[in-house]
Order: C-alpha cells, then structure tokens, then sequence
C-alpha cells in the first residue's frame, strides 16, 4: 500500500451480515435465508427478490458501497435522501460510463429498491449497546430521469432514499474503514464482496476498535454468510479458490488455512498486518501534523482508533496551553505521545470533545472539502476554469442539493445539469446567486428563480 491509499467509511451491519451474495452472476435465485449462532444470540437473516430481477450480488455490492460514500460526502443527511447524476454514481461504483454500465447501474437500482431484507436479532443499534430485529430496503424510494424505456444516459439525474435503519446505523457511528482503492482493483465482483465481508469479520462487532489479525469459521457456516447457494464442501471451496488466491497474491491475506474433513472442515483467515484498516478522518489529522501514512497504519495497529483519537486532542491541547514545546518535529512529537503516553502532563479535555456525542460526530466525514455559502467569486472562478461542462453540472447539482435540500426533483436537477453544460447556465454566477441568497436567508426566493428559469428553458 503506498501513500495514495483512498479510505471510505463503510456500515458494519451491512458488511458483517454480508447481504449481498458473493457471486458474479446468480441463475433465477429469488430469495435466501440463513440462521446461525453469534455468541448467546440467534441470528435469522432473510432476502426476497423480484423473479425477474434476482436477488442482490456481484456489482450490487459496489454500488450499495458508492450510495454509502455519497451519503458520507453529503454529511449523512438525516432523510438519507440523495440526488445524484448517473455518471457521478458510475465514477462512484468505479464504473467506465458507457451503455452498458448505464443499463448495469439502473438494474443494479431497481434490484436495491425492491428486493425486501429481514434480520432477527443481529443488527447493532450501536449508540444503544443492543441487538435489534431490522425489515428494509436498500433502497426505499427510487426515481430518475432517463431516456425513453427507462434508460440511464449521461443527463440522468438519480434520488433515492436510503432505508431508515442503514441511515441510523450510519449515522449513529456503527462504521469502518473501507480500503476502497484496494477494494475497487480486486478483479472480479466476487472478490469484491469476500473482501469487504471479510474486512468487517476482523472487527469485534461490540468494540469496532478492536480488529484481529486472524479469523475462523467452518466453511459451511462461510458459504452461508457469503451466500454461496450450495452446502457441498467442495462445491463452496472452488467458489472461494479464485478470491482465495487473488486476495493472498495481493497482499491482503498472508495465508487460508483449511483444516477437518467433509462438513466439519474449518477455515482459518490469517490478515497481512500491513493492511490495518485506519480511519480516514484520524489519517488526515495524523497527516497535518506530519504523520506518515506508514507510520499512522503502525500506530492503527499498536492502539484502537479512540485513543489515537484523544492522543491527537491531547497533543494539540498541550500545545495550544504551552504545557508542550516542540523541540524536533511535530510528527515525532506527537508520535512519542501516542506510544509514552505516561511521559505527559494531562490536559483538560476540551468542551467541544467531552459533549455527549462528540466521539460519534468527530468520526463522521466532512459535509464538503470544497464549496461553502461563503466561497468568494475569485475561488469559484478557479475551481470551475479547471472543469469540463460535464464535470461543471454535476458539481452544481452537488452543491445545490447540498445547498438547499429537498428542493428540487430529479427532472429539475437534469435541467440545470443540462443547462451548465450546454452553456445556457453560468455555473459560478448560479453558484455565487445560491450563497448569497443562504446568507441573507432568502432560499426560498432563489429556488423559486431558478424553477422560474428552468420552465422557460424546458419550453
């Protein structure tokens, strides 16, 4: 891994329950259901499909993981309602933008929306400390814009709303790190979706902080959490060669390990430290004071994600009270806080991180690193000197529907998109109208303009 590693935040509940089967292509499969112990809990977990559709697998499982990033770089609206252009959602997935993907990505939709999921006893309300029973959707309202048919092109203007129990999980901080970067290089769907179950099986479902360098399962028990449609031991094992060999030949497993006979055989997953999943909100904070990425994956290693966290509070509180003088660099110097830790004077802890919540809120991802209400003319010009029209519409629907939520349908988000990139709309002016209407409280008169403007150009 180099320094370039591109972490997501990706939902423990989902990716432990693993509900989206592990292959390529399934044949007819409507439905699943699987039980299975988890300590002193039962654990019922269920999966109905259209006949015509099928159940969830494959790339579904990449695209469940672009909608989960969306809502992160959204600032996890509490609705979880997002509107977003298909070719932003297929850059998402990592997908080319071409036919196919199109007509991929709408299955891959409509098959999240209507496919209806049933979990007993296993899914974490993480804030509360209990085990509940959850019934959703995906996805539980979908619309977009599209061709005649119903096909996916480059204006597609796409809303869904998220299932109200993936938003509180979310939202209530029940998370990981998902190396997407590594994730999205992995060759075949498939692999994808082990990957990302196995990812989240490292984790102690009770203390996400914890993660082991080793997990095991008999391969019964495996095949029914990846979904594996068949009990035959040696039918499961030739569905997990491939993934086996491609994750061990790149570094992510050190060795699978596959002891017993028959039903009773066991498999062993022994992780590549190396590939100690980091939070990519503390990364950035290690970073800015000089922390390697190296380094900050050894330290992710070493300590749990909360005392990393109230080290880097620590060292900055010491610093900021003249309790701490740097003498070498700050990276060192925060680094020997981390690791000696008893060597320190203590510090208050400031007000803003001992409010109730605040550990939850200081692992949510930023709303935006770019654009605000206050963004001066100068840096919109920059920004958007630097875009293509494509590039330049979608940009204006992510900050508008940032901007001023639930205001706009699709079939209007698709005009400005179309509005921006033919010309007829100046994206900076548009931009620069938005915030300065939010500043002087005035939304409601600036939505109603640009509708106004719309109807004259769909004329």
């Amino acid at each position: 891994m180099n320094s370039l590693v591109q972490y997501r935040i990706d939902d423990l509940n989902i990716s432990r329950l693993n509900l989206i089967v592990a292959l390529d292509q399934i044949e007819g499969q409507r439905e699943w259901a699987v039980s299975y112990e988890d300590g002193d809990r039962i654990v019922k977990v269920s999966c109905r499909a259209l006949p015509e559709l099928g159940v969830p697998h494959g790339v579904d499982n990449d695209v469940n993981v672009a909608l989960i990033d969306y809502f992160n770089l959204q600032g996890q609206p509490e609705d979880g309602v997002l509107e977003v252009s298909a070719t932003q959602l297929l850059r998402l997935c990592g997908f080319h933008q071409n036919g196919k993907y199109y007509l991929m990505l709408r299955e891959s939709l409509d098959r999240l929306h209507t496919t209806s999921y049933s979990v007993s006893g296993g899914w974490r309300d993480h804030p509360n400390r209990r085990w509940t029973h959850a019934k959703f959707h995906f996805i539980e309202s979908l619309d977009y814009t599209a061709l005649e048919g119903g096909t996916f092109d480059e204006r597609s203007i796409i809303k869904v709303r998220l299932a109200e129990a993936i938003v509180n999980s979310l939202r209530g901080g029940y998370t990981k790190p998902l190396n997407f970067e590594f994730m999205m290089s992995l060759s075949r769907p498939r692999t994808r979706v082990l990957f990302r179950v196995l990812d989240a099986m490292r984790v102690n479902p009770e203390r996400p902080d914890d993660v082991s360098d080793v997990f095991e399962i008999g391969l019964v028990d495996w095949a029914d959490q990846c979904k594996i449609p068949s009990a035959v031991p040696g039918n499961v094992r030739r569905a997990l060669q491939g993934p086996h060999e491609e994750l061990v030949r790149r570094g992510y497993l050190q060795e699978v390990q596959v002891t017993g006979r028959g039903r009773a055989q066991q498999l062993r997953y022994v992780f590549n430290p190396e590939f100690t999943p980091i939070d990519p909100l503390l990364s950035e904070r290690l970073r800015l004071h000089g922390v390697a990425d190296g380094v900050a994956r050894q330290l992710a290693a070493e300590v749990s994600r909360a005392v990393l966290s109230a080290s880097i509070d620590r060292f900055e509180a010491l610093i900021a009270s003249g309790l701490l003088v740097v003498k070498k660099t700050p990276a060192a110097a925060l680094v020997h806080l981390i690791r000696h830790p008893d060597q320190y004077p203590t510090t208050p802890v400031s007000a803003a991180a001992s409010k109730p919540g605040g550990a939850t809120r200081s692992r949510q991802p930023p709303v935006l690193t770019t654009g605000s209400p206050q963004e001066p003319l100068e840096q919109l010009t920059g920004e958007f000197a630097l875009r293509t029209p494509q590039q330049a519409g979608e940009t204006v629907v992510q900050r508008l529907t940032l901007y001023l939520p639930r205001r706009w349908s699709p079939g209007e988000l698709d005009l400005i998109r179309q509005g921006v990139v033919t010309g007829q709309i100046d994206p900076v002016a548009l931009l620069l109208d938005a915030t300065q209407a939010l500043s002087r409280i005035d939304g409601d008169a600036f939505v109603a303009s640009l509708k106004a403007r719309l109807a004259r150009l769909g004329d």
